[in-house]
């Protein structure tokens, strides 16, 4: 079985130790975002260096405190994270802006922790009254000797008030007891709010409008901030951790074209079928006056290929490197009286590029192609740091090639919970097809809309990986995972440096002539 789709550059496989370097600058992802089992969020990062740095809220480990946080209300009932995952009292815990969930293995339930009565425990009361106008919990109602019933009943009595907003506010969820536990202060008079402290927090009914609530609203202290300021979360648990996403795109987007194949049959327009692009090319150089090009004689005897040995062969290739390269055609022009479609005008631009070698290439068939490592550096590097688009050769893992042009990724990051040193990722890419009508205008995704997302691990670095491999759909099958990857040589003194690949009278000036309608 033979194929010809990356002929263009095979000599450049000599290149493929070579390896990009330059330091990775992430696109800027966006605030909060979904991963496999969780999401992710920046918003409460405060000073961190780094603006991707955040929390993650997930169900690692069996421990899930995602789903958790959303069956308690999510954001808008707990606020945004503010720590890692920590171990506290026994138990895996974890921090936000209004209270810390406790993960109870036995009811296989998060919990909110009664961080008020924490602080108490802590001596933490006069700074409290002091610093947030929180008055201390008061000796009474006394609990000893009364039944559960009877507590709750006296407790709850603290809520009463001229105004029902502290009620209202405290019935306004589901279940009162387990969100806010029992009130346990008297309602006092702080200024500019009346103020009742609770198990797990504390209310404040607001006298005149502030920037954050409007006059007789009711709001809640952030209790897990609280508990941060007063040394109830570990140091360690409340630094940000790493951004689980990386992204970034070329500063062109490509096109897609129709891949041109060389092989006699019905499997489409051909660059040397009469009437076609090379035909209409050699009778506009005659029309200007100039000797016969005679570029579609020299196709036809170049990559005319009817071998029943032969099943795939075109130049999708050249069509990757022009898309990556040139503007697109978008409508037909007229010259000297011959009028060029989009299609001959894109398979002009493919037929030229084919001439392109590689200016760098990672990856080798015979070694079972691109490896994991040199995949994540070479998409960080070339897409995210230098805003370069690249050639991707998918590959069956037989020898059909198929070439597409990578121009935006998105990494999702996911460590290991086992080894502290190796990252799971999940590359997805956007690359342009060439499965389209031949005079197809714009962009069509390979394979779909779904795009392409690659899965493996890695050890080290996310920008210098020091080793990986594939995992998951990846290891082996139908494009599993990728032949190369390679950026083009566009040097005019290079082209077909490794054999005739393009007639030496396909002009690029005669071309772009053409491609202008001049």
């Amino acid at each position: 079985m033979k194929h010809v789709c990356i002929w263009a550059f095979a000599a450049a496989m000599l290149l493929s130790g070579l390896a990009p370097t330059a330091a990775f600058a992430a696109a800027a992802p966006p605030a909060d975002y979904d991963l496999p089992s969780g999401h992710f969020y920046t918003q409460t990062n405060g000073a961190a260096s780094d603006p991707s740095a955040g929390y993650s809220v997930t169900d690692e480990g069996g421990i899930q405190m995602w789903s958790e946080f959303q069956r308690l209300g999510g954001v808008a009932a707990l606020g945004y994270p503010v720590s890692r995952r920590f171990q506290a009292n026994g138990f895996i815990e974890q921090t936000f802006q209004k209270n810390i969930l406790q993960w109870q293995p036995d009811q296989q339930k998060a919990l909110p922790v009664n961080v008020m009565d924490l602080l108490h425990d802590a001596g933490a009361d006069g700074v409290l009254q002091a610093d947030s106008q929180i008055p201390p919990p008061s000796g009474a109602p006394a609990d000893a000797g009364k039944s559960w019933q009877q507590v709750q009943q006296a407790h709850l009595k603290l809520l009463d008030f001229p105004n029902a907003g502290f009620k209202t506010a405290y019935n306004s969820v589901p279940d009162p007891l387990a969100t806010f536990g029992l009130p346990t202060s008297a309602i006092t008079d702080e200024g500019a709010s009346y103020t009742i402290r609770l198990q797990r927090t504390a209310m404040q009914l607001w006298k005149s409008d502030q920037p954050w609530a409007k006059a007789n609203t009711v709001t809640l202290v952030n209790a897990g901030d609280l508990a941060k300021q007063h040394g109830l979360v570990p140091a360690g648990a409340m630094q940000p951790e790493s951004g689980r996403i990386t992204t970034g795109a070329a500063a062109r987007t490509p096109w897609s074209g129709w891949w041109w194949p060389s092989l006699d049959g019905g499997n489409g327009p051909h660059l040397f079928d009469a009437g076609g692009p090379l035909a209409k090319y050699d009778a506009y150089v005659r029309a200007l006056g100039q000797p016969d090009p005679h570029t579609r004689q020299w196709e036809l005897d170049h990559f005319q290929f009817n071998d029943a040995k032969l099943d795939w062969a075109g130049k999708c290739n050249g069509w990757a490197v022009s898309a990556l390269a040139e503007p697109e055609p978008t409508k037909p022009q007229t010259v000297n009286g011959i009028t060029f479609s989009v299609a001959d005008q894109k398979a002009l631009l493919a037929d030229y590029y084919f001439a392109d070698p590689a200016a760098f290439l990672v990856g080798r068939k015979e070694t079972g192609g691109v490896k994991a490592a040199d995949f994540q550096r070479t998409i960080l590097d070339y897409v995210g740091n230098q805003h370069q688009g690249l050639v991707i050769n998918a590959f069956t893992g037989a020898d059909q090639v198929a070439s597409f042009a990578v121009y935006r990724f998105q990494a999702t990051y996911l460590p290991d919970p086992a080894d502290a040193n190796k990252t799971h990722v999940r590359m997805t890419i956007w690359a342009a097809d060439y499965h389209v009508d031949p005079n197809f205008v714009g962009l069509k995704n390979w394979p779909d809309n779904h795009l392409k997302t690659y899965t493996y691990f890695i050890f080290g670095d996310r920008a210098n990986p020091s080793g990986g491999e594939w995992e998951g759909d990846s290891v082996a099958g139908t494009f599993a995972h990728p032949e190369n990857l390679w950026s083009p040589d566009l040097a005019p003194a290079d082209r077909n440096k490794f054999g005739a690949l393009t007639s030496p009278n396909l002009d690029y000036s005669v071309i772009q002539k053409i491609l202008k309608g001049a």
